[in-house]
């Protein structure tokens, strides 16, 4: 269960829990460079931090793996991104498969930030390769400015250029969480005071989800038709905040 904080209006937390937990391992996204916030294009083939928006960007699956692992798949051809592309190590598309090269561990680095380590050589992906900002897993050590892209998700950014909001104003605005349930049995939780009040999620009118629980965020987006709704597999941070568990909503 939510409460708005202005307005002291509740709604159940069930809705938008179980929406998420039904959601598919795949969630389309854009990839940003957090450093020059170019979106992620196919320039010649190879991915490069070069479109002013996502309008221009190349849209992706995100298939999460397992162990923070994940894999993209281009949306418009279905081939999955692969580093290792020359002796640049270059990301591409048009793989058929998920091996070693097409699979990336996420680091997240706070809100939609992460960085992006290959699996097969161990190293990060670096955006600004090259006069073309060209994507390369060439990088060592601890992520700096273009190692560092916003994952966005599809749905938040389309809402933003639509007409029409994405979700009702009953809807929008900031809420606390006082209960939560369970993905599997939906059984719901009620937080102890002190959890709850350090707890916050504000909902845009586009749908654009953040959450602040604890030291964590989660960011996601929502859509609402009706009385249905849809939701985007949540991303959010794992960090162990000083004198309380780590939360996963």
């Amino acid at each position: 269960m939510f409460k708005k904080i202005a307005g002291l209006l509740a709604i159940a937390a069930a809705a938008f829990v179980s929406t998420a937990g039904l959601s598919a391992s795949a969630e389309e996204v854009f990839l940003r460079s957090n450093h020059s916030g170019k979106y992620v294009a196919r320039t010649d083939g190879i991915l490069a931090a070069s479109a002013a928006s996502s309008g221009q960007a190349l849209k992706l699956d995100m298939v999460r793996l397992d162990d923070n692992k994940v894999a993209f798949r281009v949306v418009s051809d279905a081939s999955y991104v692969r580093a290792g592309v020359g002796s640049g190590t270059f990301l591409a598309g048009g793989s058929p498969h998920i091996r070693g090269w097409e699979t990336f561990r996420l680091i997240p680095l706070g809100g939609m930030a992460h960085a992006l380590k290959s699996e097969q050589n161990g190293k990060l992906v670096r955006a600004g390769v090259g006069q073309g900002s060209l994507l390369a897993a060439v990088s060592e050590g601890k992520p700096r400015a273009w190692e560092i892209f916003d994952i966005v998700p599809a749905r938040a950014v389309q809402g933003q250029s639509g007409s029409r909001a994405a979700v009702s104003n009953a809807v929008r605005g900031s809420w606390r969480i006082l209960k939560v349930a369970a993905i599997q049995s939906g059984h719901l939780t009620t937080l102890s005071d002190a959890l709850s009040d350090g707890t916050r999620i504000d909902i845009a009118a586009d749908g654009g989800m953040s959450a602040n629980v604890g030291c964590n965020r989660i960011t996601a987006s929502i859509a609402q038709s009706g009385g249905s709704w849809q939701a985007s597999s949540p991303i959010q941070t794992k960090m162990l905040c000083p004198d309380q568990a780590v939360m996963s909503i």
